[in-house]
């Protein structure tokens, strides 16, 4: 299935957005409404490297995005458990497990059309600072995360 022309101009505006904010994140089948990904690298305040993927949907920008972490895998909390344990979970700002059981964040629970998918990425940058905090501290990531319930 292609990008209406309509998308596909609105996946440019993206495009621009995400390359000057976010110059590590890759497009992914592009050109397949029913495959495209974006993917890249967020390093923390603390220096952990990161891999996020993004699922655009082929109604975008209708529909909200589902997003992934790529690696590390498996993803760990405190105490070295695997985050996926949690399951769907509000506490965490986790949905359950995705695409080869990978996590699933929980960016935004109303999608509106005009939120871009830069928004999206920088959800998941800060969901990634409240894991560091959940790591030393054992908090659930709803203490960090509050202004994510929004």
């Amino acid at each position: 299935m292609l990008w209406s022309a309509e998308q596909r101009q609105r996946l440019e505006i993206e495009k621009g957005i995400l390359q000057k904010y976010f110059p590590s994140f890759n497009w992914i089948n592009p050109t397949d409404a029913n495959r495209t990904t974006v993917e890249g690298e967020v390093k923390t305040n603390v220096g952990n490297l990161y891999k996020l993927r993004v699922y655009v949907p082929s109604d975008f920008p209708n529909s909200r995005p589902d997003m992934v972490i790529l690696s590390p895998y498996p993803l760990k909390g405190y105490r070295g458990k695997d985050i996926k344990e949690h399951g769907m979970s509000a506490s965490m700002h986790t949905l359950e497990p995705a695409d080869y059981g990978y996590t699933q964040i929980c960016h935004y629970r109303v999608w509106l059309p005009n939120i871009t998918l830069y928004k999206v990425v920088l959800k998941g940058r800060l969901w990634l600072e409240a894991l560091e905090a959940h790591k030393r501290t054992g908090q659930l990531m709803d203490a960090f995360l509050s202004e994510m319930k929004k």
